[in-house]
């Protein structure tokens, strides 16, 4: 009997410590959410916890890198502790770049990690170049000409007075416009715009088109962010933003020639 007793003693001790060493190495179980509101330097995702594990959580966030599988040790947020779902901002990211992300979640036994999920970060440059191809898509009747500059010049209405040239004076009457039709700048209404040709005073775009034209002449020019105002942008413009102007060519005060 007693040595029955012992074998028993003995069993519950054992399932005990099986049981506790189980829980002892237990680190948090989780799932990575779904990346989001993804800009040119920043992009969100956060974890839904499943279980703790064999103790409360200490720290939680995401972790990411260019290569698959992050781990804490590479870039993280953190989300201080608890077991509630979390979101969370991961900043200073590159332009047009592809990174691994995934979720993380810590307690005293260790580190639990979501599935890794890849993203790819906004590249302005080739949202801007599909924003012109769409509206060009979307314009058929429009013939542009692409200049090798970049340019795209149409000719509404051929002048019939003199072509401008480098340090002539020309009066101009204009509509800036964003390529969705809202217009940004224009003085339709107000006195022409006088500035001498060539010379620097206007966006490289605007510089170039008043070139191509003739005195009595309007034409559309459609302008990329390189020859208005790049990637920083001005006032209301933002950067890698490209410009549809409305030009009329009033009168070209010849220079010396």
């Amino acid at each position: 009997m007693t040595c029955i007793y012992r074998i028993g003693s003995l069993l519950a001790i054992l399932i005990l410590m099986t049981h506790t060493g189980c829980r002892k190495d237990k680190v948090p179980v989780l799932t990575t959410l779904e990346v989001t509101n993804i800009t040119t330097t920043s992009a969100i995702s956060g974890g839904n916890i499943a279980d703790e594990g064999s103790g409360s959580i200490i720290e939680k966030g995401v972790c990411w890198s260019l290569n698959d599988n992050p781990v804490t040790g590479d870039n993280k947020t953190s989300e201080g502790g608890g077991a509630a779902s979390f979101y969370s901002t991961m900043d200073g990211l590159t332009d047009g770049t592809s990174y691994f992300v995934r979720a993380y979640a810590t307690n005293n036994s260790g580190t639990g990690y979501g599935k890794s999920i890849s993203f790819t970060t906004s590249d302005p440059a080739k949202k801007e170049a599909e924003m012109i191809q769409n509206y060009l898509n979307n314009n058929p009747t429009l013939a542009f000409k692409l200049k090798s500059s970049g340019l795209y010049y149409l000719d509404v209405i051929i002048g019939t007075g003199a072509a401008p040239l480098t340090h002539d004076t020309a009066y101009v009457k204009y509509v800036g416009k964003f390529l969705d039709g809202t217009v940004f700048d224009s003085n339709s209404n107000t006195n022409p715009l006088v500035f001498p040709v060539n010379e620097g005073f206007l966006i490289a775009g605007l510089e170039e088109g008043i070139l191509y034209m003739k005195e009595g002449g309007k034409a559309l020019f459609l302008i990329p962010s390189t020859l208005a105002y790049g990637s920083d942008g001005y006032y209301i413009i933002p950067g890698f933003t490209p410009l549809l102007y409305e030009v009329d060519l009033l009168k070209v005060k010849t220079g010396a020639r």
